[in-house]
């Protein structure tokens, strides 16, 4: 018998990290705070439950946490991100 991950990777969450930044995310890279290793969103491992949180896949630190309320989302973001977007 297999175990069943309890996590989903970054890019199952992308629809909801677009409408949280208004762009496409799952390529942003992010420096982790903890260990350093840098990441494309879409790599990162996402737990989902009362709200969202994705965790780097190296060292398990918090990458980001969103919480979405009837009128808004609270996000938290930890690390240094690198974003690309296209000019309209």
């Amino acid at each position: 018998m297999t175990e069943q991950a309890n996590w989903l990777d970054g890019n199952g969450v992308a629809g909801l990290m677009r409408e949280v930044f208004g762009t496409e995310m799952s390529t942003a890279l992010r420096v982790c705070a903890g260990c350093g290793d840098r990441n494309p969103l879409g790599a990162c491992r996402a737990y989902v439950s009362a709200g969202v949180v994705l965790r780097c896949p190296s060292c398990n630190q918090l990458a980001v946490a969103v919480a979405t309320l009837p009128d808004r989302h609270v996000v938290s973001i930890t690390g240094t991100w690198t974003l690309e977007v296209p000019r309209s």
